[in-house]
């Protein structure tokens, strides 16, 4: 993307943040319920999480976004706070700008329960997900019966978005951040050193946990996650069930996430050495553009899916803690409003940023595309009747 695309693309960011929602105050509320770890099993664990909304829209109730965290991380990532006088929450930027958001310490981690680590798979945590987005819908949590409910996930939270996604088909919008069908070799070959148990991190040596618990060796997360501020970053770290993280991995060759039947956006930083470049399927991940992405991602989703992706130029893995992080909360905003909620997205803008022209974009900003506005569409997404609101 040139200088004056993202120019334009963070223009239209700090439009959407600045609106009329931005003026009313966001609350953040402590929420924590129990939960089973499968079906026909007593709810006996507790999740800690954060509903985050102005009162206009928690009085609404029109929609909540689900925010998933990833491997190694708790919802901090969602609210990680001020560094250098930058804020850095999507959960509360988001709110500010008239989406409610509901972050929660995945099973396993943060302020959740930590039940033996063998117990959690990617279907626990989906399950655990999906009682969450109940919960949301009968207003469990804060009082508020929300109507719609758009699952955002984080690398290993996108895969669980995605799983709950297909197993329950109980949401009303997929987001997926920093994950795709994608895993890059380096990656995958540098896993045995990036992680270790947590009980021999001085961060966790006295926390009890079993050995199945890891975290990320000290100093390795700079070179992979590739976030602004490094120290601050790796003091908020946590951990994650190395039986989650195996039993993840069966989603990036499968093509089980063509049963969502829901608007589905992908958001990957450019230099995301997770996933970009060459992949464990003998296949180069381009990740230099949104119409690129979403060509090489269209195989894996259905026409309802409505496939549409967003590129975070120069950002890495942890794209919340990036020096464009803006970037990725107008992406989000702008295709939850275009897509899911389906009002007008002039409507949320002041006037003087109602000049910019999103709607020959499907209504999103520059750096987004669909797989149709690729120069050599794939064969596959072509045809597919895909209709934008």
């Amino acid at each position: 993307m040139n200088t004056r695309h993202l120019a334009r693309a963070l223009g239209v960011s700090l439009a959407l943040m600045s609106t009329a929602y931005g003026a009313e105050e966001v609350t953040c509320q402590r929420a924590d319920l129990l939960v089973a770890l499968a079906p026909r099993q007593p709810a006996e664990y507790s999740v800690s999480g954060e509903l985050c909304g102005t009162r206009r829209e928690l009085r609404r109730g029109a929609l909540v976004q689900l925010l998933i965290h990833g491997a190694t991380y708790s919802h901090d990532y969602w609210d990680f706070g001020s560094v250098s006088g930058v804020p850095y929450s999507y959960a509360r930027a988001m709110a500010a700008s008239g989406v409610a958001t509901f972050a929660f310490d995945e099973i396993g981690a943060g302020g959740s329960s930590h039940p033996a680590s063998n117990l959690i798979t990617v279907d626990v945590a989906a399950h655990v997900a999906h009682q969450i987005v109940r919960a949301l819908r009968n207003g469990d949590i804060g009082g508020t019966r929300f109507r719609k409910i758009i699952a955002v996930g984080h690398a290993l939270g996108a895969v669980v978005a995605w799983d709950e996604a297909i197993r329950y088909a109980d949401v009303d919008g997929v987001i997926v951040t920093g994950a795709a069908h994608s895993l890059s070799t380096r990656y995958r070959d540098a896993q045995a050193n990036l992680f270790s148990a947590a009980v021999t991190d001085p961060r966790f040596i006295t926390s009890g946990l079993d050995r199945g618990y890891l975290t990320t060796t000290p100093g390795a997360r700079a070179g992979w996650f590739f976030t602004a501020f490094i120290p601050e970053e790796e003091a908020h770290k946590d951990v994650v069930a190395a039986t989650e993280l195996a039993t993840a991995a069966r989603f990036v060759t499968s093509t089980a996430t063509r049963s969502i039947r829901v608007p589905v956006l992908t958001i990957v930083g450019g230099n995301d050495a997770t996933l970009c470049g060459p992949g464990t399927r003998g296949l180069y991940f381009d990740c230099s553009t949104a119409a690129t992405v979403a060509r090489q991602e269209a195989a894996f989703y259905s026409r309802q899916a409505r496939l549409h992706a967003c590129v975070i130029p120069d950002a890495g893995h942890d794209l919340n803690l990036t020096l464009n992080h803006r970037l990725q909360l107008a992406d989000a905003l702008a295709w939850s409003v275009a897509f899911v909620e389906q009002n007008p997205i002039r409507e949320r803008l002041p006037t003087r940023a109602s000049d910019v022209a999103l709607k020959p974009n499907d209504g999103l900003p520059s750096n987004c595309s669909s797989a149709r506005e690729d120069n050599s569409p794939n064969p596959q997404y072509a045809g597919t009747g895909v209709r934008i609101p």
